[in-house]
């Protein structure tokens, strides 16, 4: 009777570290969920945020927003876009990589509009080799600006 106590006792004891370890296995799933849901809002903001930037440089001067073509770093707090680049490697604002690509003539948005495409790039411990394998996207066409004139 004693040893049968005692493989009571370990079976209990094994149960209950089973019921321990899937509730942290599912506590940490949680918070990494809710992180990854954290830095795909800021994502879709930042993204947000260039796609007005892109309305306004087009609204105030649409001679030289016609000019641009091509893939544009957009940093934080930039109200312009400079030269042309390759690609845009290093985070820009806080810790995502914000990029603008511009094509005129584009197939899906006519002769005369522009397409217009803000993505916003991050990393996080989900991404192998450390690169940036998250990205939020927002895409629009854009054509001369109907400027209201200030009285």
């Amino acid at each position: 009777m004693k040893g049968q106590t005692i493989i009571e006792v370990l079976v209990a004891l094994g149960a209950a570290v089973v019921v321990v370890t899937a509730i942290a296995i599912v506590v940490i799933s949680a918070i990494n969920n809710t992180q990854y849901s954290k830095n795909q809002n800021l994502a879709t903001q930042y993204a947000q945020q260039g796609m007005e930037i892109l309305r306004q440089i087009r609204d105030s001067t649409y001679a030289t927003f016609n000019t641009y073509n091509g893939t544009y770093c957009l940093d934080k707090d930039q109200t312009v876009l400079g030269g042309t680049v390759v690609d845009c490697t290093t985070p820009n604002v806080d810790s995502y990589i914000r990029k603008v690509v511009i094509e005129k003539s584009s197939p899906g948005c006519g002769n005369v509009i522009t397409k217009v495409t803000v993505q916003v790039s991050w990393t996080d411990e989900k991404c192998t080799s450390g690169s940036y394998c998250h990205a939020i996207e927002t895409t629009t066409c854009m054509g001369p600006a109907d400027v209201v004139p200030t009285p």
